[in-house]
């Protein structure tokens, strides 16, 4: 499951409890990756449905809240920013 196109988000977001860890604690999916533009890493969070938010930290920096995506609009764009390294992460998990 690699994001070639735009299309492949709506396949990763649908089955995204299929590559992402479970938070018991949290009562949610995640998928950890690199921010390349800070230096650190994002957390990509599912609550369940369309529920979705990042949270990045680094050394030197850390999101005080997480960001939750309104639309899937916004979700999808996320993603296809940052889809090589997504894709990196989801070489590792499967």
């Amino acid at each position: 499951m690699q994001i070639k196109k735009k299309v492949d988000i709506e396949s990763i977001l649908d089955n995204f409890h299929a590559i992402a860890r479970w938070d018991a604690l949290g009562n949610k999916h995640y998928l950890v990756f690199p921010d390349r533009k800070r230096g650190g890493q994002w957390t990509l969070m599912n609550y369940g449905g369309d529920r979705f938010s990042v949270h990045g930290l680094g050394d030197n920096y850390s999101d005080e809240d997480e960001s939750f995506f309104d639309e899937r609009g916004g979700i999808v764009a996320f993603i296809w920013e940052h889809r090589s390294a997504i894709n990196n992460a989801i070489r590792q998990a499967i």
